[in-house]
């Protein structure tokens, strides 16, 4: 069909279909989609991602269709692994979290600022070595055209990315950054807003319950303000002492009690402002 050693069908959708396919010793994927324009739009985000999270770009053309070669991901998807697995232990979600987090912050700290748009476990794939990567730029926008165009899913994207003219920001993928992190550790989609883990299981840890109950605040202006600053709190959890952590999680207790109090919680450093 494309004149590749080989061609295998990944997946179809409302946008094009995905392939497998080999050239010589080497293996990409092949996205075919139905228009120039979004595979233009979706090739500069491409370009832009260099960063281990997310695939390589290798080619683009056309070819009475549009098509974008790019680095094969080897893996399996990870909504697929939560399900079979019934979710992930602390320790390895705080490192699939701070990977994923480090690429979306990568995302939003580069020129113009990019938003990704659609995390969620679907899009991203745990390879054979244990790593994970994110896939499926097609989502992404530049933060001064966010606003003017809707993008996400129901259940995992912010509800500004879904309300038509609604201002969306970093903050946006903050909101779906913590309701992931909520799926990978429990293997349970949130319900709603309510993103508790400590009801499913109080032995989890306070700082991540904090964490992920900062980034899925409704309203955007009480969220934790962009991924560094999530990346930053990640970090300082999981590099921390013993002492330093037992520190770390008395405190995350008192802001808990705090906001269930119905105190709001202030940040000191924004990168949009």
């Amino acid at each position: 069909m494309f004149g590749y050693d080989e061609e295998v069908l990944i997946r179809s959708g409302a946008f094009g279909s995905v392939f497998r396919v080999k050239k010589g010793d080497e293996y990409f994927a092949l996205k075919e989609m139905k228009g120039k324009k979004l595979r233009d739009r979706e090739v500069t985000f491409l370009k832009a991602a260099d960063h281990p999270l997310f695939p390589k770009f290798v080619d683009s053309y056309d070819e009475g269709l549009s098509y974008i070669l790019e680095e094969f991901i080897w893996g399996n998807p990870l909504d697929e692994c939560i399900e079979r697995r019934g979710g992930f232990a602390q320790p390895e979600c705080m490192r699939f979290a701070i990977s994923i987090a480090d690429g979306i912050a990568y995302l939003q700290q580069a020129e113009g600022g990019i938003l990704f748009r659609d995390l969620k476990a679907e899009n991203l794939i745990l390879q054979p070595d244990g790593e994970i990567r994110l896939c499926d730029l097609g989502a992404a926008c530049f933060l001064d055209d966010a606003s003017s165009t809707g993008a996400g899913t129901v259940g995992a994207s912010a509800p500004e990315q879904l309300q038509a003219g609604a201002a969306q920001g970093m903050y946006s993928d903050v909101y779906a950054f913590g309701k992931l992190l909520y799926h990978m550790l429990t293997g349970k989609r949130a319900a709603g807003g309510d993103v508790s883990i400590k009801k499913i299981d109080p032995s989890y840890s306070s700082n991540m319950e904090l964490i992920i109950r900062q980034c899925c605040m409704e309203k955007p202006e009480d969220r934790i303000p962009d991924m560094y600053n999530v990346l930053q709190r990640l970090v300082d959890v999981a590099t921390c002492t013993p002492r330093e952590y037992v520190k770390l999680e008395k405190n995350a207790e008192r802001v808990l009690k705090e906001m269930d109090a119905g105190k709001s919680v202030s940040f000191s450093r924004n990168i949009q402002a």
